[in-house]
């Protein structure tokens, strides 16, 4: 029988792909970053580890469940930026970034919304540093900008209200924030 770490829409998730997971960590360029296994801060890596692989997991069912594949236009994988992990939590960021079928379930689940003009103008006159221009040059850039940060928290809500519905995890493998755990240090 196959020890599993969580269960997304009744799918079992086994522990061996965690461990598969922070074996490649453990050998990769940052490990000497990484704390020891044994520790508190160890077993809370291997629970963040699983958060990642059931929030993949729930992309991939929602992403088959609205028929919605990746195309050229989700681009390969690409770096988290800080301003994208402030702005939806780092985990949905995370992957956002790693996985193209999850950029492509948002622009499906969330089509952008359209800033309204005094919101464009606001944005504008507060950020003369990164939009030097007059307003009419900037516009489009700024329009950019503000509908890609809206629908990016937009669908770090969803996909969070969707991991709550699906994901129940194995004991030792609950959220790091989980204050149930003897290991619970992270506080949101």
């Amino acid at each position: 029988m196959t020890a599993v770490a969580a269960w997304v829409a009744g799918q079992p998730i086994a522990t061996a792909l965690v461990d598969q997971r922070l074996a490649a960590l453990r050998s990769g360029p940052l490990a000497a970053r990484l704390p020891h296994p044994e520790t508190a801060e160890g077993r809370n890596l291997r629970r963040w580890v699983c958060q990642a692989i059931v929030t993949e997991a729930v992309v991939r069912h929602e992403a088959a469940a609205r028929g919605v594949t990746a195309t050229a236009q989700d681009g390969p994988p690409r770096p988290v930026t800080l301003a994208q992990a402030l702005r939806t939590g780092g985990m949905t960021a995370a992957v956002l970034a790693a996985d193209p079928l999850a950029r492509a379930l948002r622009r499906h689940v969330l089509p952008p919304p359209a800033p309204p003009e005094s919101e464009l103008r606001s944005y504008y006159a507060r950020n003369r540093d990164r939009h030097p221009g007059r307003y009419h040059d900037e516009r489009s850039r700024i329009a950019t900008t503000l509908t890609s940060a809206t629908a990016e928290r937009a669908f770090a809500h969803w996909l969070d209200q969707r991991c709550a519905a699906l994901v129940r995890l194995a004991p030792g493998y609950e959220h790091p924030a989980d204050p149930a755990h003897p290991d619970a240090t992270h506080r949101h």
